[in-house]
């Protein structure tokens, strides 16, 4: 009995110890698969890399506005001519003798190119009146005076050296008061010295307006200074370092017109715009101004194709505010982002995420960032995983590899881009307002319109190339006559 006992004693012992040596190894194994699943993932990171970016070249017309002020003509005539126009004595071989000189201010106005003038005049006359009869001659000189009114039109054009060409011509005359005498039976020779104050005085006048005009309007000048000048780079905006360079490739001269007492000239720069950002652009060698050539038609709306940057850190900032310490599902496994970065590689925009839960360590996907217009915002579109987050992935997270959670972020990665956009006009509307091309011609107006055209990634940064059409003009000063 004591022998059984002993026995059976041993064989419980050994099965006890053989039951520990198995729990041991299970408790091994049980550890090695926590630690396994525990362990933070170390994934190489995605190469960064940028394709140069670089702002599409427009053609733009930009015209060169210039005013030709009639009332400031007006003022102009009226200083250089007053007092006696005209004085002459035994006109014609005749006994006649008149004086004109200035009654009125002389009144201007304008019809598109063609500039008309009233010129309001005394005129005193002294003439011989002699009468036969019975075979007497009787005479005696008188002196009359009188007001007339004459007209004129100027007709406005350009020849092909550019010149401001004016041709000013009678247009008639109309007596405000007609020279009167109280002397019966004396007839006082109203047509002859009407002709005569025309023929003495219309030189006088045309050329003195053909000369104010043609001395205030160097239009060569101001075309062939304002063609050179623009040729030159210049910075549009310094923070965001944005350079436009100008290379005009035609000129043309519209119809003239007027509105109200103003003659526009309306001069169109056809010319390739440039914008860059960064450095600035070198000069391209100078284009000689063409001859001058006209259109039937006011030129076209300006357009300019520019760039803003925003930055990799602002859009994940903004997406960090919706993703930090969200957690995604996916059946019973699930993740929680702790952090987020994103840079460029391959024409892509690469998201850097640090995850914890069924998967602990740094992931890397990557998508097409695209602009959306009904939303004004930019979308990631084709999330996948890096390859070599992938290939990690399917050792120790092949769940993850459905794209399920992808689809789940990527929503959260929207950012919109309507501020930027309207920051982006009114910094080049600014811009508009005190942008000097030359002393004495700056570049004026107002853009009205913005389309984001592409989207590039450069470094650090997501790039929105846009479009922005208005109504810009080199504006040239008031003329001074």
């Amino acid at each position: 009995m004591v022998n059984f006992a002993v026995n059976y004693f041993s064989i419980q012992l050994l099965i006890i110890n053989k039951v520990r040596k198995q729990l041991f190894f299970i408790s091994i194994a049980l550890i090695s698969v926590i630690f396994s699943s525990c362990k933070t993932m170390q994934i190489e990171k995605p190469k960064e890399s940028y394709l140069p970016s670089n702002l599409p070249t427009v053609i733009s017309e930009l015209p060169l506005k210039a005013e030709i002020d009639v009332k400031k003509l007006e003022t102009s005539i009226n200083k250089k001519m007053s007092g006696v126009i005209f004085e002459g004595t035994n006109l014609s071989d005749k006994d006649l003798s008149v004086r004109v000189s200035k009654a009125q201010n002389f009144t201007f106005s304008i019809n598109n190119n063609v500039i008309e003038y009233r010129v309001p005049l005394k005129v005193w006359s002294r003439f011989s009146w002699k009468v036969e009869k019975f075979g007497i001659s009787v005479g005696d000189f008188y002196e009359a005076n009188g007001s007339i009114a004459l007209t004129y039109k100027t007709t406005i054009s350009i020849d092909k050296n550019w010149k401001l060409v004016s041709k000013t011509a009678s247009s008639g005359y109309e007596w405000i008061e007609a020279p009167k005498l109280s002397v019966a039976g004396v007839n006082v020779p109203v047509t002859p010295i009407a002709s005569l104050a025309l023929s003495r005085c219309d030189k006088l006048i045309s050329d003195q307006i053909d000369k104010s005009l043609a001395d205030a309007v160097d239009l060569k000048k101001y075309i062939g200074q304002a063609w050179s000048e623009v040729q030159k780079p210049r910075q549009a905006n310094a923070e965001n370092d944005l350079w436009l360079r100008i290379t005009p490739k035609d000129v043309y001269i519209s119809p003239f017109s007027s509105v109200g007492n103003k003659l526009n000239i309306a001069v169109a720069l056809y010319a390739q715009i440039e914008s860059f950002m960064g450095a600035k652009p070198a000069a391209n060698a100078l284009v000689a101004l063409p001859p001058f050539k006209q259109v039937n038609r006011p030129a076209q709306q300006f357009n300019l194709n520019i760039g803003t940057d925003v930055t990799f850190a602002k859009i994940s900032e903004m997406a960090k505010k919706e993703l930090l310490n969200k957690t995604f599902t996916q059946g019973n496994k699930a993740i929680t982002i702790t952090d987020l970065s994103i840079f460029g590689s391959d024409e892509k925009a690469v998201f850097v995420v640090d995850v914890i839960g069924s998967l602990k360590g740094r992931i890397y996907f990557k998508g097409n960032m695209i602009y959306n217009p009904e939303k004004m915002a930019v979308e990631i579109t084709n999330p996948e995983f890096d390859v070599k987050t992938s290939n990690a992935l399917v050792k120790s997270a092949g769940w993850l590899l459905h794209g399920m959670i992808l689809k789940q972020i990527s929503p959260y990665l929207t950012y919109p881009v309507k501020d930027d956009l309207e920051k982006m006009k009114t910094e080049v509307n600014q811009m508009m307002s005190n942008f000097s091309i030359m002393d004495g011609v700056s570049l004026q107006g107002k853009l009205n319109s913005i389309s984001v055209m592409n989207l590039n990634l450069v470094p650090g940064a997501l790039r929105i190339q846009a479009n922005v059409k208005g109504n810009v003009a080199l504006k040239v000063d008031d003329l001074k006559f």
